[in-house]
């Protein structure tokens, strides 16, 4: 019986300390895991992609008789436009390169104006139009055009069946300078679709909304008078100046 009793103590106390060595190891791994956490880096896991430059802004050439000269090494062409943005009869260029070294990175619009027999930049931006890639991989957009119309103004289009939504922007030389002057977007969401105008010459914004709940889909449109500076295309950044619009005419 003594036997018996020792022999059931002996495995009692092995139990123990087996579940205490598993003990310990979980808390290992939790303070592993709780250090690891600890570590990461959430300074920049929101950063603003528009705002992100991990290179500095390279040289551009201003002028040259072949259009491959004026892009800066580490840009490849990712659209490009021809016609003629200053109604002098000949044939322009408008490229929006991509960084090779850096495809999440701001992209570069150049306006390439035809002067005789050579190409001058006119003007560029980092800021009318978005980096094509997000931080995670995917495109902020699934489809992205430009083109140059027959009344010599510039658009972008971006659509997108994500958060982004649709957005067009047109610019247009007055003055020999390029300005803003029409914005559009069209957005869906949990019930309802939304569509804004802005027409920056006019100073007109309007604001399309849709409740797509209801069968027969009804809509309520909006207009309200918005004064906005002219906009050069330099520094120009159409969706936050149509987010802007939609703050201060939406309240």
């Amino acid at each position: 019986m003594k036997i018996y009793l020792k022999i059931i103590a002996i495995l009692a106390l092995a139990m123990c300390l087996l579940n205490a060595c598993r003990n310990e190891k979980k808390l290992q791994a939790a303070d592993a895991v709780s250090k690891v956490e600890t570590n990461v880096d959430t300074v920049n896991i929101n950063a603003d992609p528009k705002t992100k430059l991990d290179y500095a802004e390279p040289d551009f050439p201003t002028s040259s008789n072949k259009i491959e000269d004026l892009i800066p090494q580490y840009f490849d062409i990712d659209m490009e436009a021809s016609g003629d943005l200053n109604h002098d009869g000949l044939e322009d260029k408008v490229l929006v390169l991509i960084n090779t070294r850096d495809t999440t990175a701001r992209r570069a619009t150049l306006v390439i104006l035809k002067m005789g027999s050579s190409y001058s930049v006119d003007t560029k931006s980092f800021s009318v139009i978005e980096p094509k890639y997000r931080e995670e991989g995917y495109r902020n957009y699934d489809y992205e055009d430009i083109k140059i119309d027959k009344n010599g103004q510039l658009i972008f289009n971006q659509q997108s069946t994500g958060p982004n939504g649709s957005l067009e922007s047109t610019f247009k030389y007055i003055n020999n300078e390029l300005f803003l002057t029409n914005i559009s977007s069209f957005a869906m969401g949990a019930g309802g679709q939304t569509e804004l105008k802005l027409d920056l010459l006019k100073g007109n914004f309007e604001q399309t909304d849709i409740n797509t709940m209801k069968e027969n889909m009804p809509s309520k449109t909006t207009t309200k008078k918005y004064k906005l500076p002219k906009l050069l295309f330099s520094n120009s950044d159409p969706r936050e100046v149509m987010i802007k619009a939609f703050n201060n005419n939406s309240k």
